[in-house]
């Protein structure tokens, strides 16, 4: 019987250097501009997206709106220079999530496959292994190192 190929890409050795180069420029460009933050900093911060971009946006207009409201310690022009830059990433961060999440799932697909057939290869090497077929055994015992079942189960010779 055979198993079911849940998707077949293929990519071209051209088409991989684009999109490394692509990768590279992306990287190149954003040098400098990132951060990265620790899970727990990640935690620390809010988060602004979604149903928050519709308050954010009408209190930036307000705080543009009444300079006398607004406290000394606001930087207005630094908050002009955030939500500005915030507004240009979000569209880019949803496409590239797009892909990602795209990228994510074919590979999740591409390995589904593989490990369907190479545990079906896996345990026809055990059969034929059984069978004393040439070869087999060697190969199976190499990889059945990958599933050494419970502790305790194993008698060492």
């Amino acid at each position: 019987m055979a198993l079911d190929n849940l998707i077949s890409v293929k990519f071209t050795a051209a088409e991989l250097l684009q999109l490394d180069g692509h990768i590279t420029g992306i990287k190149t460009l954003l040098t400098g501009k990132l951060v990265n933050l620790s899970p727990q900093q990640r935690q620390q911060h809010a988060r602004v997206k979604y149903e928050m971009e519709v308050w954010v946006q009408k209190a930036y207009n307000y705080l543009l709106a009444n300079p006398a409201l607004v406290p000394a310690f606001i930087d207005t022009v630094e908050t002009t220079d955030d939500i500005t830059t915030h507004n240009q990433l979000n569209p880019r961060i949803d496409q590239l999530e797009v892909i990602l999440q795209g990228l994510i799932d074919t590979n999740l697909l591409l390995g589904t496959d593989l490990y369907n057939n190479l545990m079906a290869f896996y345990r026809s090497l055990k059969a034929a292994s059984s069978s004393n077929a040439p070869g087999a055994a060697a190969i199976y015992a190499d990889l059945k190192q990958q599933f050494p079942g419970p502790k305790g189960k194993h008698v060492t010779p």
